[in-house]
Parts: C-alpha cells; sequence; structure tokens
C-alpha cells in the first residue's frame, strides 16, 4: 500500500512575510534576511506571535514598511523591531513597525542630510546652557549618577555635511503635549507608559529630523508610519497648526514688540539656510500665541519663502 506524503503548509503568518518579498526590491535590504530577523523576533516573543497569528495581513503590512524605510530589523543594529500594539481598547492588537529614534537618525546619515547625530535629555541636575540652534550646547552631567532630578527637557544634536550644526531643543512641556494626544496614552498603555524615555527621545529627533537640509521620502514615510500608524501623537499636533485664513490681517511691522520680531528673524533666517518652511510655520505657531502677531510672523515667512523660490528660479534659468 502506497502512503502519499502530508503536505505542510507554511503557517499563515510565514506567508505573510514571503508575500511582501517584492517590496524589497530596491529597498537596499536583504529579504532573506530580514525574513530570518522578523521570524526571530516572532519566535522570541509569544505574544507578538500571537498577535501574528491572529492578524497576519498586519504583519504583512508591517514588513511593507520595513522595506519603504529600508531599516532592518537586524536586533543588534536597534533601528526598527515588529512589535504588537494595540491603539484602543476595543480593537485587536496588530503587528506594527516601530521605528527608534536611532533609526531615524540612521536615515538621516544614509541619505546624507548630516553626518551624525545625538539625542540626550536633560535633568534638573544638570548643567545645561543653550546657545541657539547652530552652536552645541553646554550639557555636564554625571551619567553615573542615580539622582539626576526630573527631566527637564532634551535636545538633538545633528552635523551638517558642511561641517555646522543643529541644534533642537525641546521642553518637557513640549514633550508632555505630544504625549498627552496619543490615545492609548489617554487609555493608560501603549509605548508612553512603557518606553516613556525613549519616546521622548524619539520625539526630539522627530521634531529635528524637520530641520534636517534634505526631506527625502524615507524619512516622511517613517515619520508617517511613527505618527499615523503607530499613534504617537505628532500627527494630531500637526493638524492643529493654525491657518493663516483664520488669523487677522497682519499689523505694522512698529506694532509688532521688539522680543517677537527678534525670534521671528531668527526662525525665517534658519528655515531659509535650511529650506524648512513647513517647520518654521509649527515652531511659530507653538511660541507665538497672540493672534496679531502670528499673522505677522507667518507674512514675514511667506515674504521669505517667495524670495528665496524666487532666487531659485533665477539661478535656474540663467544656469
Amino acid at each position: 500500500m502506497t502512503h502519499t506524503p502530508q503536505v505542510v503548509k507554511p503557517a499563515q503568518w510565514h506567508q505573510a512575510i514571503e508575500s511582501s518579498k517584492e517590496k524589497f526590491s530596491g529597498s537596499g535590504l536583504d529579504f532573506k534576511q530580514e525574513q530570518i530577523f522578523a521570524t526571530q523576533q516572532l519566535m522570541n516573543n509569544s505574544y507578538l506571535l500571537d498577535v501574528a497569528k491572529n492578524n497576519p495581513s498586519s504583519l504583512r503590512l508591517a514588513m511593507y514598511n520595513v522595506a519603504a524605510v529600508g531599516l532592518t530589523l537586524n536586533p543588534n543594529q536597534g533601528l526598527a523591531y515588529l512589535v504588537p500594539r494595540r491603539l484602543r481598547r476595543n480593537e485587536d492588537a496588530k503587528v506594527m513597525l516601530d521605528i527608534s529614534y536611532r533609526g531615524l537618525i540612521a536615515i538621516g546619515v544614509e541619505t546624507g542630510a548630516i553626518r551624525w547625530a545625538k539625542a540626550e535629555l536633560v535633568y534638573e541636575n544638570d548643567e545645561f546652557t543653550y546657545k541657539g540652534p547652530a552652536d552645541k550646547p553646554d550639557h555636564k552631567c554625571d551619567p553615573f549618577s542615580t539622582d539626576r532630578g526630573a527631566i527637564r527637557g532634551g535636545y538633538c544634536l545633528a552635523e551638517l555635511p558642511s561641517g555646522g550644526v543643529l541644534v533642537e531643543a525641546m521642553s518637557k512641556a513640549d514633550m508632555d503635549k505630544i504625549r498627552d494626544v496619543s490615545e492609548a496614552f489617554k487609555k493608560g498603555f501603549g509605548p508612553w507608559v512603557d518606553w516613556a524615555e525613549q519616546m521622548m527621545l524619539k520625539s526630539i529627533v522627530k521634531r529635528a529630523s524637520k530641520w534636517w537640509p534634505m526631506s527625502t521620502p524615507r524619512m516622511a514615510r517613517a515619520l508617517q508610519i511613527l505618527n499615523e500608524e503607530n499613534g504617537e501623537g505628532l500627527a494630531v499636533l500637526a493638524n492643529n497648526v493654525v491657518s493663516p485664513a483664520a488669523l487677522p490681517a497682519p499689523p505694522p511691522r512698529d506694532e509688532v514688540s521688539i522680543a517677537v520680531q527678534n525670534t521671528v528673524k531668527q526662525l525665517v533666517d534658519r528655515a531659509v539656510q535650511q529650506n524648512a518652511f513647513e517647520a518654521c510655520k509649527e515652531v511659530m505657531e507653538s511660541r507665538i500665541k497672540q493672534p496679531a502677531e502670528l499673522a505677522w510672523a507667518f507674512d514675514e515667512l511667506e515674504k521669505a519663502r517667495t524670495e528665496c523660490n524666487s532666487d531659485i528660479s533665477d539661478q535656474a534659468v540663467n544656469s
């Protein structure tokens, strides 16, 4: 009697990974290696594996995102991870791609926007002096101390290809604003609860990356994944930027305080140098609370943008 060997079908979660293979073409990643890393993460985390079994389509989409941002799942590099996450308590958990702040920095380095970057938190017992966006701050602390006090804020220091530096500082209050609009945090769970300090560092790097000279599809996709798909909070804040149409007419310059004029000049100069006009608008909205002064600031920014675009057009015609 002849026995037909039984064909063992691969598990749905394994098929979900395999079905993402074509997306890795041109990603700069080796699909076979990423398949191994993904499988290792699933096998080492029973909850993650259960979520993948129950929701294999979310695993497939997470692998699509790995290919889109071009960050390896290699655990030794710590750039990106597959994680089980539920954005709302009444929703089924999904497998999602989580990108670390180191992963965001890696994209900036690999795309040539920066040479390197470092994010640090600042505590109450540290000595910290901020010297502006183009100068390294003075930060003295005892990294081995177990009593550095409460967190005051943090900063990201990045070196540009030109050799200059960009510094983005963020207060603890700004970090809390981002955290507080996270739906998961409102319900008492999620990364802001489990990994608060890492989320603070990531928030700093997210905001800093908007000022880096070159914006790329990889970075844009990475931020979209974190903000919109993973519900980390910044997407809501981005949608709350004031529209110029909702503001009064810009007042004359002499009706704007000297302090606001100086702030606007610094921000506009920085926006022109880094071609980061949208990031500048968000910073203006967060710092300038008086509607008329904010209208004046937006008007100055648009004048600078128009002049910058005109210069670029003239250069193109003359080249």
